[in-house]
């Protein structure tokens, strides 16, 4: 008998591999190095470079066909796996030019530093690394929103109770709820869509940080790298080396809040206490003791991974509080953060969004639990405003006294009786029938009573999916388009070294 796990009988289906990764984070697995992860940013700079340089005239045309067949070699290498780091060479650029030095021999090989520096050349290798991190978060996020989208239009009038303070407030739908985190959601996404505004910028050509007697053809390398421009200073990329790690970590810092809070309540209402919803067994894990477990751990691991997001951006923006002009190797600690942060968090969206897509929702007692702990109670304080012409300050001290006296009833609404005791002690003369103050306190009365913007009522839940789904696709839009730049960028790329021969 062969025991891979140490619970999972009780279990319909287990978890998937990718979720027990994402579950047993580096418990029996290690990282590889983060030069590794550079190794096609390197390469894709190198070759740019070079071929600018061919185009400046810096470089012959058989020196740069000679230094790019080399690059390319590498980058098949690469791909087949056959291309690792020498630990002995310190970093990737120097484990690439030694490589290229190798093949073609240093006549031609030495000259692919011409006009760079090691300092220019990580600010790139970053920057572009960064890039696609942030375009595979926003993919994230949609692919979220959608999840989201789609269960909330199926649960638009599911009602449920609000809750402040942990405690009942008034009723709401879950599909509300769910379109509350759908909009939290798309503001990450409007955060990170920002960072391409501030920081899809070309360092390349910057050197050591303060320039070079080459004259080199900045725009050109923007356009093969697929950057908006050239930065206006090349001092600044090098000195501000931590600022967009900085920049991605906040954005993904308040990202994993958003799903904390989101896995925070859905823990909760799995809960035999409350019990309004169940997570899918591909999504728990069980005890290596206690058979009748269901643990919901894929969603107390983002919560952890949330605290861990938060230590790396505080790491982040400690790196920039005292550097002095120009490169300062303090930044080279920013690469480890923002890498960990980005394997640590970006799992999470798609694993809250399978969350959401397999979650079963249990409506019976979410409206039962709707007609509990005078969750009416509100909305028959404003109906005795509204009939009659009450101020709300002395409307609320009348509601909260029948409060009282049904609580000691043992009513969880509350009774005609205690509201006309309220209203005696209180010496007002409101005509009050029974029928309204049980109709009142009725969840699907109340929803059709909330009429204003964004509000839970069945037309405001509609107008707010459908400015969401606008919102969704504007933003797929935007991934197209980024997306097509950089494919566009590696064609020309490509068309320039054929043009060489290569």
């Amino acid at each position: 008998m062969k025991i891979e796990k140490l619970w999972g009988e009780r279990f319909e289906e287990l978890p998937s591999k990718e979720m027990v990764d994402f579950l047993s984070g580096r418990d029996v697995r290690g990282i590889p190095p983060c030069d590794e992860r550079l190794i096609p940013y390197d390469l894709w700079g190198n070759r740019a470079h070079v071929l600018m340089l061919c185009e400046q005239g810096i470089l012959s045309k058989k020196d740069a066909k000679k230094i790019l067949r080399g690059l390319r070699e590498i980058e098949r290498l690469h791909q087949k796996g056959k291309f690792g780091l020498d630990s002995s060479k310190e970093d990737v650029h120097s484990n690439i030019e030694s490589d290229l030095i190798e093949r073609v021999g240093i006549e031609s090989g030495g000259k692919v530093h011409t006009g760079r520096s090691r300092n220019d050349q990580i600010v790139l290798d970053m920057r572009l690394y960064l890039r696609d991190q942030v375009l595979e978060f926003v993919k994230g996020l949609m692919d979220l929103m959608e999840a989201l989208l789609k269960k909330a239009e199926e649960h638009r009038s599911t009602i449920m109770p609000g809750y402040t303070h942990h405690q009942h407030a008034v009723a709401t739908t879950f599909g509300h709820l769910l379109l509350s985190f759908a909009e939290a959601l798309e503001r990450d996404a409007q955060r990170l869509t920002h960072w391409f505004n501030l920081f899809n910028k070309n360092p390349l050509g910057g050197a050591a940080g303060y320039g070079t007697t080459f004259y080199l053809d900045r725009q050109l390398t923007s356009k093969l790298l697929g950057f908006d421009g050239p930065t206006g200073n090349v001092t600044d990329p090098v000195t501000q080396r931590w600022e967009p790690e900085a920049e991605l970590a906040y954005d993904v810092a308040v990202m994993m809040d958003h799903l904390s809070t989101m896995a925070q309540t859905l823990i909760l209402f799995s809960t035999g206490e409350f019990n309004m919803i169940r997570l899918s067994d591909r999504h728990c894990t069980g005890s290596s003791i206690m058979p009748q477990k269901r643990n919901p751990c894929s969603l107390e691991v983002i919560k952890a991974k949330t605290s861990f997001a938060h230590g790396m951006l505080v790491s982040l923006l400690s790196a920039g509080k005292s550097l002095f002009m120009g490169y300062n190797r303090d930044t080279q600690w920013t690469k480890y953060w923002i890498m960990d942060l980005v394997d640590e968090s970006r799992p999470a969206l798609s694993v809250m969004t399978e969350v959401i897509h397999l979650l079963q929702v249990n409506q019976t007692e979410m409206l039962k639990r709707t007609r509990e702990e005078f969750s009416g109670a509100t909305s028959l304080m404003e109906w005795m405003v509204r009939h009659g012409s009450l101020p709300l300050r002395k409307a609320k001290m009348i509601l909260e006294r029948a409060v009282k006296y049904s609580e000691k009833e043992g009513k969880e609404e509350v009774s005609f009786r205690s509201l006309k005791k309220a209203l005696t002690e209180m010496k007002v003369h409101l005509s009050v029938k029974e029928k309204d103050v049980e109709r009142m306190q009725r969840p699907e009365k109340i929803l059709t009573q909330i009429l204003s913007v964004g509000a839970p009522s069945e037309k405001r839940i509609r107008e707010n999916m459908k400015s969401l789904e606008q919102k969704v696709r504007t933003h797929k839009d935007w991934l197209l388009h980024q997306r097509k730049g950089i494919e566009k960028s590696k064609a020309l790329m490509f068309k320039m070294e054929k043009q060489l021969g290569c």
